[in-house]
């Protein structure tokens, strides 16, 4: 089974990335050389949070629901609704001020108790034809 303390780290690195903008934990908990396979391509902790900050300003009250958080070794993967309201560009598309939800997996590998690579899935085309409607 994954580390306890791994799935504590994953589950603060979404709820203080995500909702509460809280960048110190995401620098202190994602490894200075993080490697990102996701199309985002985040190569260092700066860039996550470079890429934190570009999705907070396309969505505003930004709220996570975790479905899902298992550990084998040590990978973290999880489920997650995200729910917030366009209020910036994303994708190419101008504030829409509409709520959208989307659900995204995303697997992290740790070591010495930091995230220090991922594989994630977000569904962009479904998010971008809610966004278009």
């Amino acid at each position: 089974m994954g580390n306890v303390n791994e799935k504590i780290i994953v589950k603060g690195f979404l709820l203080s990335g995500y909702e509460k903008e809280d960048y110190d934990f995401v620098l202190s908990y994602v490894s200075k050389d993080y490697l990102d396979h996701s199309p985002a391509g985040a190569r260092s902790n700066e860039d996550v949070v470079a890429i934190l900050k570009k999705v907070h300003k396309a969505f505003s009250n930004l709220h996570i629901t975790i479905l899902d958080l298992f550990g084998e070794d040590s990978i973290v993967a999880t489920r997650v609704r995200f729910e917030g309201i366009q209020v910036g560009e994303y994708m190419g598309i101008q504030a829409t001020h509409k709520k959208v939800t989307w659900e995204a997996l995303e697997n992290f590998r740790l070591a010495n108790g930091k995230i220090v690579e991922s594989w994630g899935y977000w569904p962009m085309d479904q998010i971008k034809a809610m966004l278009s409607e």
